[in-house]
């Protein structure tokens, strides 16, 4: 072992020329920039993720420029809401409608369309889940008034996993606007007096939404983008724009988390709602408010039926296009849940106890049904006696107001009207 001191290591001698070193301390210099601007762009990424992006510096306004509004003791009496059909179609906002395959959101917003032509509006629907041909069959099948709806077909050109449409040659941030105004020109240039455009149906949009870079429906952030973006147009154009998409499979905390993609889907909306099969009955459906600004929470039952053969078949069943029955609407959140809950749990086996609680169909749903067969068997008014008479039992005067408010709400679908007969007794007699 030396015991000589330690000394220092003499520097390597530097042979480069200074035009070298430059280039050298150049070369080090953007190196390091570069790693700089890497870390940054991840740190942005991760806000990005987490829906907080860095904004962007902007000029500041001109006080001027801003216009304020004050509460007036006026508003009280001009503030209302409007809707195209209540409760499920609220006047100039964007409205969601969600659901699995087999739930009928298609048929039961193209009921809608048909309601609304009768009282002189008009729809444009724009689809690619279903051919042309068979949206304009079944609004003319279900009894819509001629013209009073156009369809945009969109060609799908891209897929998911699950076989759902997740792009195509219409995009809405695109195509939207335009396809409003040329279908408000048709629409109001075609009667006298117009039939306005008030309602738009994008089946589905995510299918309909050409989404950026980064962006996806799965994400919250470029959800809230794609709705905030439907609701002005709404506003501007006056329409309620309804937007179908698709549920998930499996089980779930919350029912509204069957929705396929980001929360955000139900939660921006101004009201949106989640559809499935009701398990109690073949061909019926049920539906409850995932999320509302506009009413309580409610749930609502209705059922299919067939207005068009689109294939035969010997053995199994049809092909066709169908409309829907409106049924029982249940307010409150506890009610309504309830609903929702025992239409869509397994239902017992033959034999089996069901262990309580179900909901079973609706009495009020059973004589809006029974009410409308009568009346559109004969061709005098229909008494409540004779309803009674009919179905064996008497019902409550709660439970008649609650079928006389169904009737009323969708009289273009049950085609039953009212009439006084002797002391000041209710009829019912067939629309013309």
């Amino acid at each position: 072992m030396s015991n000589l001191p330690d000394s220092p290591i003499s520097p390597q001698p530097d042979f480069r020329s200074a035009e070298s070193k430059r280039a050298d301390e150049q070369q080090r210099a953007k190196m390091i920039e570069n790693l700089r601007a890497a870390e940054e762009a991840g740190l942005e990424k991760e806000r990005l993720k987490r829906g907080v992006g860095t904004p962007i510096p902007q000029p500041i306004a001109s006080p001027d420029s801003i216009t304020l509004e004050f509460a007036m003791a006026k508003d009280t009496a001009t503030v209302r809401l409007s809707y195209l059909v209540d409760p499920y179609l609220p006047s100039a906002c964007v409205v969601g409608f969600f659901g699995r395959g087999g739930s009928a959101k298609s048929s039961f917003l193209a009921s809608l369309a048909a309601q609304i032509s009768d009282v002189g509006a008009s729809t444009l629907w724009v689809s690619v889940e279903e051919p042309t041909d068979w949206i304009k069959v079944r609004h003319m099948k279900i009894g819509g008034v001629e013209r009073t709806l156009a369809v945009v077909k969109a060609v799908a050109s891209k897929t998911d996993a699950h076989g759902r449409v997740i792009g195509s040659n219409f995009n809405v941030y695109e195509h939207l606007e335009p396809a409003i105004i040329a279908a408000k020109g048709e629409f109001d240039s075609t009667y006298i007096p117009p039939k306005p455009l008030r309602l738009v149906v994008l089946d589905t949009a995510v299918g309909l939404t050409t989404w950026a870079k980064g962006e996806s429906p799965n994400d919250d952030a470029s959800v809230k983008r794609l709705l905030g973006y439907l609701q002005a147009l709404a506003e501007k154009h006056g329409v309620t724009i309804a937007i179908i998409g698709h549920s998930n499979k499996g089980k779930h905390d919350h029912f509204a988390d069957t929705v396929a993609g980001a929360s955000a889907w139900t939660n921006s909306p101004r009201l949106s709602f989640v559809h499935a099969r009701d398990r109690r009955e073949e061909f019926a459906c049920v539906m409850l408010v995932a999320k509302s600004n506009l009413t309580q929470r409610f749930a609502a039952t209705y059922t299919t039926e067939p207005v068009h053969t689109l294939h035969e078949r010997d053995e199994g069943a049809d092909s066709v296009l169908c409309q829907t029955r409106f049924g029982e609407v249940v307010w409150g959140e506890e009610e309504a849940s309830e609903l929702f809950h025992s239409a869509t749990k397994p239902q017992p086996a033959e034999g089996e106890e069901s262990g309580g609680g179900d909901h079973r169909p609706s009495v009020v749903s059973q004589m809006v049904t029974l009410v409308s067969q009568m009346v559109e068997a004969t061709s005098e008014p229909v008494t409540r006696d004779c309803v009674e008479a009919k179905a064996g039992r008497t019902f409550s005067r709660r439970e008649w107001g609650k079928a006389d408010d169904m009737l009323a709400m969708t009289p273009f679908v049950y085609k039953v009207g009212f009439a006084t007969g002797p002391q000041n007794r209710r009829l019912y007699a067939k629309l013309p």
